[in-house]
């Protein structure tokens, strides 16, 4: 079944309320998409901004997942660009890291905060989320795949007036 903005705001107003809710989490924003009825589909981004706006007015804070399936050599987080709609991002994904899978994340954008970019391992316990140190000497932690910084590199040469 497919629904039109506004028959989605109400039904997402009514189910607030009821729930007294005070987060509602949009998981994923794709899945937003195909929800809507076609015609609202030609335009996303207004969908979005309608819906956000709503939520946010109740009181309620929304957050948002977006997959993003592809490598970042353009350094591009999210398919939908609704960056303009968010008050933060964060972005999380799995890496190769000497052989082993490793879950990541990284804050590109906390609107009014002078934040840390620092890429960060992360685990979810039982107990939470464990936030680990900042990932330090790699490159190309966006590709999937980093790889280590060479140590020798900027480094004096050695050899040098050496005969």
């Amino acid at each position: 079944m497919t629904l039109s903005v506004d028959e989605m705001l109400v039904e997402l107003a009514t189910t607030v309320k009821r729930a007294n809710a005070k987060r509602v989490v949009i998981d994923s924003l794709s899945g937003f998409e195909i929800a809507l009825a076609p015609t609202f589909r030609l335009d996303f981004r207004e969908s979005l901004y309608r819906l956000v706006g709503a939520l946010t007015a109740t009181g309620v804070t929304v957050l948002m997942t977006a997959e993003v399936i592809d490598v970042f050599p353009e350094i591009r987080f999210t398919n939908e660009r609704v960056s303009f709609v968010t008050d933060d991002i964060v972005a999380q994904r799995y890496v190769e890291i000497d052989g082993r899978l490793e879950k990541v994340l990284a804050v590109v954008k906390m609107r009014g905060s002078d934040h840390a970019t620092d890429f960060r391992r992360y685990r979810l316990t039982s107990s939470g989320a464990v936030i680990g140190e900042p990932l330090r000497g790699y490159h190309g932690i966006t590709t999937g795949v980093p790889t280590r910084d060479d140590p020798c590199v900027g480094a004096p040469n050695d050899v040098a007036g050496k005969a």
